[in-house]
């Protein structure tokens, strides 16, 4: 095989084998992604299923009625800015539900998971997001989200208006100016619509994913050209090397 074949060959495999590892290689962190998905969705539907059977428990024990569990007349908060709001029922769920929602928050890749009614107010939020408001809309757009309504958020809008047996998945552009995803499953108490639990995924983990495969493809494409370079000087004629011997002198 002639020397130009040879460097052809070489240049073909490595253009093949580039391609095949940024495909597989993709391949496999879209996996991940979508794992990480599938085990928040499921966490959107087991927190569902809790915070249904929570509110059942309610009732059966006498604590709430079912008609203060789906109180509308939501009290302002004099003061408070942005608005908060008291019901029937949020002071008894401070009690009892913040403590199920806190345990979702172990996830590293759940920055926040919350009861949501299907008017948009969140009645208690993480223990972290329910410090008393200080009056610093910055510091309390973040730090004091409970008793929010968040109906105006168009992905929180979409997932309360979800009534199915499965979940909705929308990108959340939050007012703190981060971008999550949203993974919302509907919560029934005695098959009445109340509302929906809310698992906030972190845009960082996706991000993460992604880059950690942006480098493997650079670094694995880069590893097969230097292995073809290697293997284009190794079948090159020693003359390109050695150059013309000198003419003897008579």
């Amino acid at each position: 095989m002639s020397f130009i074949r040879k460097v052809m060959l070489i240049v073909g495999i490595c253009i093949v084998l580039s391609v095949g590892s940024y495909f597989i290689i993709s391949m496999i962190f879209e996996k991940l992604e979508d794992q990480l998905f599938e085990k928040c969705r499921i966490e959107a539907l087991s927190g569902a299923r809790a915070m249904s059977e929570v509110m059942e428990l309610m009732v059966k024990a006498g604590m709430l009625k079912e008609e203060d569990i789906f109180d509308t007349n939501y009290i302002r908060i004099e003061g408070i800015n942005p608005p908060k709001y008291h019901t029937r029922y949020d002071l008894i769920f401070d009690q009892h539900i913040q403590l199920i929602q806190d345990e979702y928050l172990k996830d590293p890749d759940v920055d926040f998971a919350i009861l949501i009614d299907k008017n948009g107010y969140v009645p208690t939020h993480n223990l972290k997001y329910s410090q008393p408001s200080t009056g610093k809309l910055q510091h309390d757009l973040y730090h004091s989200r409970s008793k929010r309504n968040f109906a105006t958020y168009p992905a929180i809008k979409q997932a309360l208006q979800y009534n199915g047996n499965d979940t909705t998945t929308l990108l959340y552009d939050r007012d703190t100016g981060e971008k999550l995803w949203n993974i919302g499953a509907p919560v029934r108490l005695h098959n009445r619509h109340w509302g929906a639990f809310l698992i906030g995924v972190s845009m960082q983990r996706v991000n993460i994913i992604k880059n950690q495969m942006l480098i493997l493809i650079i670094v694995t494409i880069f590893a097969i050209i230097s292995l073809s370079l290697l293997a284009a000087l190794a079948v090159m004629p020693r003359k390109l090397f050695t150059g013309p011997r000198d003419t003897p002198q008579y």
